[in-house]
């Protein structure tokens, strides 16, 4: 009897035939790459690269939403640790600054507001989430940390998601390491709204780019409930939608519809409770905020590394620094973003860039921009994709550059912020 050999194509459809699961198309099944592990590309590996020898022979590191998940454990261990280090108490230092508005929320609405910096300032969302919480173990200390914890990890999956729908799995790599190392992230383990913000609308962009467009549209739902830029989202989505199809289709109405629904509880929820429906905006004179052209917010950050006595919001000197460091930043993506021949973003890229911090910096008060920046997630899926177009050894030096002035100043910030200073 003649042995006939088998290839790829036949194995696969006798498997089919029986019941089994052939390749995928187009994508070779693990363990048959078509080529050995001693062997990239034709070229032997060296016997010290060992995680190129890995993924040669057909593996995957940490393969899938893994990634991030890995990467916020040991950001999280490691920014406790520096707070603990620099004198912060661990578990309170949490529930510091806006996180004190969120907590009286929780507890009371907004029934019984303070007479000055009342919490109606503030968005409701993150206080919903925390509430079922809340009733079931009548524990502030449970209720902070379990929603810190389910929102930053989700947060880092959304970026690392739209990221990776945008360009590809290195990109989204390097764009949540970035997101990791940027110095306003210590605010995701505080009880404040960026973590809800950014996994609600990273994740909403990253759906609508997979259509799976009910699950955007659920996510556009509470989103305008976090805070006042939030309805901004599913608007950005929608405008991009109806100039790529040159009309208005069912989903730009029910994006629509979704997107509305958080910021209408809102407003009704004040209406309810403080009897205007717009006193967030009439309270921001308490922080001495009030709408300007952005240059002129940009002068008061500046003129805020020498504040005069009883200038109101001032942060610790390393967060003024980076508030003006933080509209370069932004400013430079966003710019990128738009015009940049190389990397074609789509449009929404930049447009969410824009919507996302065009209220912080048209606010007169330049204090806590580096948080805004920090929310504004596009940026790092941005730098992640130019950085990648550098020269190998560029790249390296780039990203090192980077990590260098973002952990020194990550490692100053944490520390004031667990000591009580502000920092944004």
């Amino acid at each position: 009897m003649t042995t006939v050999p088998l290839d790829e194509a036949t194995v696969g459809d006798r498997r089919e035939a029986v019941g089994g699961e052939a390749p995928d198309a187009g994508q070779p099944s693990d363990g048959l790459r078509g080529r050995r592990p001693e062997r990239d590309e034709g070229h032997p590996i060296a016997w010290w690269r060992l995680v190129a020898r890995w993924k040669a022979a057909g593996h995957r590191i940490l393969p899938g939403v893994s990634y991030p998940i890995s990467l916020w454990v040991v950001w999280r261990l490691a920014q406790l640790a520096v707070s603990v280090h620099l004198g912060g108490t661990p578990g309170h230092t949490a529930f510091f600054y806006d996180s004190e508005h969120y907590l009286r929320i929780m507890h009371l609405g907004y029934v019984r507001p303070r007479w000055i910096m009342p919490s109606h300032a503030f968005f409701p969302g993150l206080s919903a989430l925390g509430w079922p919480i809340w009733k079931l173990t009548h524990s502030d200390l449970f209720t902070v940390h379990v929603v810190a914890t389910v929102t930053g990890v989700a947060a880092f999956i959304a970026v690392w998601g739209v990221s990776k729908a945008w360009r590809d799995e290195q990109v989204a790599r390097r764009a949540v390491l970035l997101f990791a190392l940027f110095p306003s992230s210590l605010f995701l383990w505080a009880f404040y709204s960026e973590g809800l913000f950014i996994a609600l609308g990273a994740g909403a962009v990253w759906a609508d780019k997979r259509d799976r467009r009910w699950l955007a549209a659920a996510l556009m739902v509470p989103i305008g409930a976090t805070r006042s830029v939030g309805i901004l989202i599913p608007a950005v989505i929608i405008l991009a939608r109806i100039i790529r199809q040159r009309r208005v289709d069912r989903w730009a109405l029910t994006y629509a519809a979704a997107g509305s629904v958080g910021l209408v509880a809102t407003l009704a929820m004040m209406k309810a409770q403080v009897g205007d429906p717009l006193a967030f905006m009439k309270v921001q004179k308490d922080w001495g905020r009030s709408l300007s052209m952005p240059w002129t917010t940009v002068l008061q950050g500046y003129h805020n590394l020498w504040p005069r006595r009883g200038t109101v919001m001032v942060p610790a000197l390393v967060a003024r620094n980076f508030d003006l460091w933080a509209v370069a930043i932004v400013v430079a993506a966003v710019a990128y973003a738009a015009w940049s021949r190389r990397d074609r973003f789509p449009m929404e890229t930049w447009m969410l860039g824009l919507a996302m911090v065009v209220l912080p910096l048209c606010s007169s008060v330049l204090a806590s921009f580096n948080r805004f920046v920090f929310a504004d997630w596009i940026i790092y899926p941005v730098y992640a994709s130019a950085i990648g177009r550098l020269p190998r050894y560029w790249r390296w030096a780039v990203m090192v550059s980077l990590a260098i002035a973002l952990i020194a100043t990550g490692y100053a910030m944490v520390g004031r912020f667990s000591v009580g200073r502000f920092v944004g």
